[in-house]
């Protein structure tokens, strides 16, 4: 980069044109050029005028010989610079390379300029006496601020000029013979050498915002003429104008066309008359215009809807009485207007604003006003209304299982189905995701809504055939009755959702009127998820430990951390009772990693072949980074990891198989024992064994209870554990609570058994008296030892 531009660029980030790009930069110099060219002809004649009032003045010095000899170089070079703007006078400079050469040429006259006005000081004060020296110091201050301004629209033209002059001028005050008496002259000087280049910045900055403000508006005015240009072409508005008598006087060929009256057959017809054969006869538009027309009123925007058997179109109607100039009403002169797309448009934006786009149903906006509106029918006229909350069971499954667009399409077929079976007046919303309401206004018949939700359920159970899949899905309800189960929009939307959270506890698919039984137990599960912060700080949970007895040896090889609820009052709580709660809010996260970090704790106590197990809730595998978590709390308490069994619940696979899969993997590679845990009671056990080898299954204690009662779970149990056995993994019974379950469940290949036939869960403080506890007993596990290959070799 050359000087000049590096000194350029330092002066474009003084005046703010230094964020400008190429075009625009280009654009203002040229704008600075053609301003300082404008001005060279006013400083040029009044340079030379200067110079000739000075050359007379200095006649009778004696170095009028010099100064001859400045004052012919200084009319040379006006002269020059005024041939140049005869020249240019027309044009400005457009490209870049044009612009960068006008601004050196600029600069060099400026600098010129300023030399020759600097030495003419050097020339004229020292040989000025005293009696002259204002008017010496008037003619050359007026030169020097005359060409200053004339330069200032360029400030590198004007700081050079500066510069140059102002040196050269306080140069000569310092070295006059009579130098004592100039600092006041030196003083003013040096003001005005600080003082141009400031005003000369701030002009830069006003011109460059001016020139940036005239740029905008230019660009404006085209993007307005343009959108005029389109509107003449595209415009649906048409004049018309009628006589005293109201006939038609004139109209645009546009509106003839419409009207049927092209080719002059509008004749002397009234204009209200060819209205009414296009106009709907019943519409009260035609009426207000016929009635301002007779009364000779100015009408505004009165809309009309069109005889049409096709789609509705619409015009908006003006006019105005027009006078002659004797002020004599002389007839009518409006406009007629197209306005079908713009209604068109409006009832989209309304449809928008109130409907659901996928499904067309109400959205959630336009359901909180029907039930605002259904409330206050309520209130004054004791109107009653039936609410009825929806929400589809398993579809989560079938949008995460065939994609969005099924999902999508679900969505349309369900909401068809739902408004087939209500009446056409009831209210159906979605509020989204998969939560449906209907609202049945004048109705509270709580044996009518329990038929209405019945029909529901059975009509959505239907199956669905999308993109050639055969889908089925659920509906659970919850029902409303206004007044009876409430009388303000927030207490009725809440029992309803209490309702349908009984209807989803009661095993989904059914339908649940709101009770006031409900309404308490929310009320004590709010209680009691406060109260479980508060346990967390007051560490009133505790881990109990259940043994897992190897069938091989009768000793334990893992202990089952269960956690249990101290509470200051209650007395001791069921994780039944807390557990759910914790997992409806994030609670279940620190619930969770507190039990990961103590059950850790208390194992690195016990033997090194002696594991501990602990069951990890879904919401808390999905809502925290589970792997970090178990890698934090191996860290902190050193337990290594082979020592740590992870079960999880076949529930959690269906809510995100492939992330759930990840973190599996990502928990095997640390070394941890992954469980299933209640194997059997989910929804595709099988197919998860395919895609994760977990090390361990553990059968559903519902399987051990039933061995007594039939063959139907022995048979399970057996093809079960045979699977294992085929897999390579590993199987524990739990539930034993029975000798006979025992022996069944050892012959068939199970590895590990679990139940209160050998221990209830214990306290941290009694494990260590049970390791060394032979549960089974010597002879019983030979016996049983005997029995296991022979039912190897009979599966094989």
């Amino acid at each position: 980069m050359t000087l000049f531009s590096r000194v350029g660029t330092f002066l474009d980030g003084l005046t703010g044109s230094a964020d400008l790009g190429e075009p625009e930069k280009t654009a203002v110099v040229a704008a600075q050029v053609t301003t300082i060219l404008r001005h060279l002809p006013i400083m040029a004649v009044s340079g030379m005028i200067i110079a000739a009032i000075t050359a007379f003045v200095a006649r009778d010095q004696a170095n009028f010989a010099t100064f001859a000899i400045w004052f012919g170089g200084f009319v040379c070079l006006e002269t020059t610079m005024l041939a140049l703007w005869w020249k240019n006078r027309n044009r400005s400079p457009e490209t870049p390379e044009e612009t960068s050469r006008a601004v050196r040429r600029t600069v060099f006259y400026a600098a010129a300029i300023g030399l020759f006005w600097g030495s003419l000081a050097a020339l004229l004060i020292p040989y000025v006496g005293p009696e002259n020296t204002i008017f010496a110091a008037a003619l050359l201050t007026s030169a020097i601020l005359v060409t200053a301004f004339s330069l200032m629209a360029l400030l590198p033209a004007v700081l050079v000029f500066v510069l140059i002059s102002g040196s050269l001028a306080t140069a000569s005050a310092l070295f006059h013979p009579h130098a004592e008496d100039w600092p006041p002259i030196v003083g003013l000087i040096a003001t005005y050498m600080l003082f141009i280049p400031w005003l000369g910045i701030s002009y830069g900055r006003a011109f460059l915002q001016h020139l940036k403000t005239d740029i905008e508006n230019r660009e404006n005015a085209q993007v307005i003429g343009y959108l005029l240009d389109e509107y003449e072409e595209t415009v649906s508005e048409w004049i018309w104008e009628t006589d005293l008598a109201g006939r038609t006087a004139r109209m645009s060929s546009r509106l003839s066309t419409k009207l049927g009256t092209a080719g002059g057959k509008a004749g002397q017809a009234p204009f209200i008359d060819l209205l009414s054969h296009v106009v709907r006869t019943d519409d009260p538009g035609l009426a207000e215009v016929r009635a301002a027309l007779e009364g000779s009123r100015p009408f505004t925007g009165i809309e009309c809807q069109l005889e049409s058997g096709e789609a509705d179109q619409y015009w908006r109607i003006s006019g105005r009485p027009v006078r002659d100039k004797a002020g004599v009403s002389a007839g009518f002169v409006g406009t007629v207007r197209d306005i079908t797309a713009e209604k068109e448009a409006k009832n989209q934006i309304i449809q928008l604003a109130h409907r659901d786009t996928l499904t067309g149903l109400f959205n959630r906006a336009s359901f909180t006003e029907r039930l605002e509106n259904a409330v206050r029918g309520l209130e004054r006229y004791g109107t009653p209304f039936t609410l009825l909350f929806l929400d589809l069971d398993k579809f989560k499954l079938v949008n995460d299982t065939y994609g969005h667009p099924v999902g999508d399409r679900l969505l349309a077929e369900v909401s068809r189905r739902i408004q087939s079976v209500v009446r056409k007046d009831d209210c159906v919303a979605r509020l989204g995701g998969d939560e449906f309401a209907i609202i049945l206004e004048q109705c509270n018949d709580a044996v009518f809504a329990a038929k209405l939700a019945s029909r529901l359920i059975s009509e959505v159970l239907e199956a669905y055939v999308i993109d050639g899949e055969t889908l089925w899905i659920g509906i659970s309800v919850g029902i409303a009755l206004a007044p009876q189960h409430g009388t303000r929009p927030e207490q009725i939307l809440r029992n309803a959702d209490l309702a349908l959270y009984r209807a989803k506890e009661d095993g989904r698919g059914v339908f649940r009127y709101f009770e006031a039984q409900m309404d308490f137990e929310q009320r004590e599960r709010r209680v009691l998820e406060q109260e479980m912060h508060q346990a967390l700080e007051d560490e009133e949970f505790r881990l109990c430990y259940q043994p897992m007895i190897s069938a091989a040896t009768g000793r334990i090889c893992a202990m089952e951390a269960l956690i249990r609820w101290d509470h200051p009052i209650r007395g001791e709580i069921s994780p039944v009772e807390f557990i759910s709660i914790a997992e409806q809010s994030n609670l279940i996260v620190e619930i969770g990693k507190w039990t990961l970090r103590t059950a850790c704790q208390a194992a690195t106590a016990w033997p090194e072949n002696v594991c501990v197990s602990v069951n990890v809730a879904a919401p808390h595998f999905m809502r925290s980074d589970i792997v970090a978590d178990v890698q934090a709390v191996l860290d902190e308490t050193g337990l290594p990891a082979r020592r740590l069994e992870i079960e999880i619940t076949e529930s959690l696979l269906i809510e995100d198989s492939d992330d759930v899969l990840n973190r599996l993997v990502a928990l095997k590679k640390l070394g941890c024992v992954i469980v299933m845990d209640d194997f059997g009671t989910g929804y595709s056990s099988l197919s998860y064994l395919l895609k994760f080898p977990f090390d361990r299954l553990k059968i559903d204690r519902s399987f051990t209870r039933d061995i007594e009662t039939g063959d139907s779970a022995k048979a399970i149990l057996m093809a079960i554990a045979s699977l294992g056995d085929n897999l390579g993994i590993r199987i524990t019974a739990e539930g034993v609570e029975h000798h006979d379950q025992l022996d069944f469940l050892v012959s068939i290949g199970c590895d590990q058994l679990q139940g209160f036939y050998f221990s209830e869960p214990v306290q941290h403080e009694d494990v260590a008296a049970m390791m060394l506890r032979d549960f089974m007993g010597v002879h019983q596990v030979a016996r049983l030892d005997d029995r296991r290959p022979q039912r190897r070799a009979s599966a094989g």
